[in-house]
């Protein structure tokens, strides 16, 4: 998703690179880790009980939290950049925008997952 914001350069740690790029290791940990899920629970369901599986599971679901939290803050932290680029006409408003609903549904997986870890941790 984050492909769809173009032209926005953001400053992490003195460095100046365009948003996709600050995003570009944090995405593919995030596909890393949403595949190994998959295998998973594709596992588990031959081996529901199965102890070393479902340890692997909460183990994954906690690192995709984690990672997801990391992407939501540099996302929060290029919407900072993003407004005094907008302000000053450097960026368009349809590029702002895209930026918001990146969060929006950064957020919003966020939220599944921690809902997701709870309700597993709840079984356990």
């Amino acid at each position: 998703m984050a492909g769809k914001i173009k032209g926005i350069t953001i400053e992490i740690a003195g460095n100046t690179q365009p948003l996709n790029k600050a995003l570009e290791d944090v995405n593919k940990k995030s596909k890393d880790l949403q595949d190994e899920l998959k295998q998973v629970e594709r596992l588990l369901k031959l081996d529901p009980k199965n102890t070393e599986l479902l340890a692997q599971k909460q183990k994954i679901l906690a690192e995709a939290i984690e990672n997801t939290k990391g992407k939501l803050d540099t996302l929060k932290e290029a919407e900072r950049q993003a407004q005094e680029q907008f302000k000053q006409g450097k960026i368009g408003e349809e590029q702002y925008r895209a930026l918001q609903r990146e969060i929006a549904w950064t957020e919003q997986h966020l939220g599944t997952l921690e809902t997701d870890l709870y309700e597993y941790s709840l079984r356990l």
